[in-house]
């Protein structure tokens, strides 16, 4: 998948905004930001695997269609 510009930035400003506010709740909690990050990834992918198993046909659908884009 080719994302142009605009795609681009704003996934990279999301990033960031992912990050600071990652960063914030780590020194809030006074852990390491590797630790936020880590449970963040974790509740990402939790999160994916719960909607999956909501609608099959729906993750079946993206499946293939990121397959056939590649």
């Amino acid at each position: 998948m080719d994302f142009g510009d605009d795609e681009r930035y704003a996934a990279n400003s999301e990033l960031r905004y992912i990050t600071l506010e990652l960063m914030k709740l780590a020194q809030k909690r006074e852990v390491p930001f590797e630790q936020v990050c880590d449970e963040y990834v974790h509740n990402t992918f939790h999160l994916k695997d719960a909607i999956d198993k909501e609608c099959p046909e729906k993750a079946l659908k993206t499946t293939k269609e990121s397959i056939t884009h590649e």
